[in-house]
């Protein structure tokens, strides 16, 4: 017979196992249920909707568009005055929804394996769950993903073979868009809803380059923001993707700026309505050829300090900082030669209220620079000009308060940093074609 007390340690021995392997299985269960529930495509996670303002908007209208309450809209982004927006700043719409993607991470993983499998950055991944880079995750935890985001590094997408993208975007600076298709594809394209001018750059045995800039104003980010590119298959079927684009933080500072009384009155809107409606027509314009490829020369001498960079938060007479300075202001004691930094053709040359006598400058696919408060301009609508060419003198006409040269870079309207053309050429976006 078994020893009575051989037999009460088996039983004991035997309920230690059975309770071990009824904990390993029912974890082993809720793992699968997790990863079950976690399936790529299938969970959603919510993130407020934005808009990006268009030429043309104003906050009235964009809060019929999505049937929000004015008094709403402007409180959710911070709008003391609603005369006051800017082309391509960002608005989040109250009580509106986005969806993106969530998948489950597989034992082991850090939030880089993630971002590889996904072809994605990490940096887009980490800002996109408010993580740490270097982190690892535990299994099954749920990640957000950019969206449109492949799930391996195979692009599906029609005549489209390849499709480049900056890994992101400092706020303010521009970054480049290129497609590669099979054949010629009449592309269109938006960055975070923005129109972009997508033009051809080459073509060749593997295919044909497309190309548009992604302008980020001061005020945009930081964040994911998305990227849509669509065509017309042959068959008729509308084919699109989404991508998205990291704008990380910039530095900018902030400044009061007090008007005399006899110039307060031009920032009354129904006195500079008129002059923005003038310019951002010529803006709309994207179908000029490329005419510049090197970097941009200074359009004043180096002798000549930074007196207000741009993206400099601004307030007027004490009223809030809703906006910013749109363009580099260079002090000069009037006279002063003001050249062009690039080759391009003058599409405006005349006095205006607000920016003074003003020269605009068409570079081509969508890149304007501007010159404004000149007490003399040389030039004449329809003039080319070379890189060098005198094009007036500093002075302090218009809105100003003292002489100096206002310089402005925009790129479909959207006023950018215009110290980065003066760093980089046409190939210096972030993108190297045919590599």
């Amino acid at each position: 017979m078994p020893n009575p007390m051989q037999a009460i340690r088996w039983n004991k021995q035997m309920n230690f196992w059975c309770r071990l392997l009824t904990s390993i299985f029912l974890a082993g269960l809720a793992a699968c249920l997790l990863l079950g529930l976690l399936e790529p495509g299938r969970a959603q996670a919510q993130t407020p909707a934005t808009y990006t303002v268009q030429p043309g908007d104003t906050l009235f209208v964009i809060a019929n568009r999505f049937g929000v309450e004015l008094a709403d809209l402007a409180a959710a982004n911070g709008i003391a005055d609603i005369n006051l927006i800017a082309v391509g700043q960002v608005l989040v719409i109250p009580g509106a929804e986005s969806s993106l993607p969530v998948i489950a991470a597989r034992p082991g993983d850090s939030l880089a394996d993630v971002a590889a499998r996904l072809g994605a950055t990490v940096e887009q991944v980490a800002a996109l769950n408010q993580m740490e880079p270097a982190i690892r995750l535990f299994p099954g935890q749920p990640v957000q993903i950019p969206p449109g985001a492949p799930s391996d590094t195979e692009l599906r997408f029609g005549a489209v073979t390849d499709v480049r993208l900056p890994g992101q975007i400092v706020q303010g600076r521009t970054g480049r868009l290129a497609v590669q298709s099979s054949r010629l594809l009449s592309l269109t394209a938006t960055w975070n809803g923005l129109p972009l001018g997508v033009q051809p750059l080459s073509a060749g045995a593997e295919g044909t380059w497309q190309s548009a800039f992604l302008p980020t104003p001061a005020l945009l980010g930081p964040g994911l923001f998305p990227v849509e590119i669509e065509y017309t298959a042959s068959n008729g079927v509308v084919l699109s993707r989404t991508f998205s684009v990291l704008v990380s933080q910039g530095v900018y500072d902030s400044q009061l700026i007090e008007l005399p009384d006899d110039k307060g009155g031009l920032l009354d809107p129904a006195f500079t309505q008129p002059e923005i409606e003038k310019l951002y027509a010529l803006w709309a314009v994207t179908d000029t050829p490329l005419l510049w490829s090197e970097p941009f020369s200074r359009p004043i001498g180096l002798e000549y300090p930074t007196t207000s960079p741009y993206g400099t938060r601004r307030s007027y007479n004490g009223g809030p900082y809703s906006s910013y300075h749109a363009g580099q202001d260079f002090g000069a004691p009037a006279g002063v030669t003001v050249t062009a930094p690039g080759d391009g053709v003058v599409v405006l040359a005349e006095p205006l209220n607000v920016r003074g006598n003003a020269v605009v400058i068409d570079h081509g696919a969508g890149v304007f620079t501007g010159y404004w408060h000149l007490s003399e301009n040389f030039m004449t609508p329809g003039q080319r000009v070379a890189v060098g060419d005198p094009l007036g003198l500093v002075g302090t006409t218009g809105l100003s308060t003292g002489n100096h040269l206002h310089w402005e870079v925009r790129i479909y309207g959207v006023a950018v940093d215009p110290l980065q053309f003066l760093e980089e050429g046409i190939g210096d976006w972030g993108l190297t074609i045919g590599d």
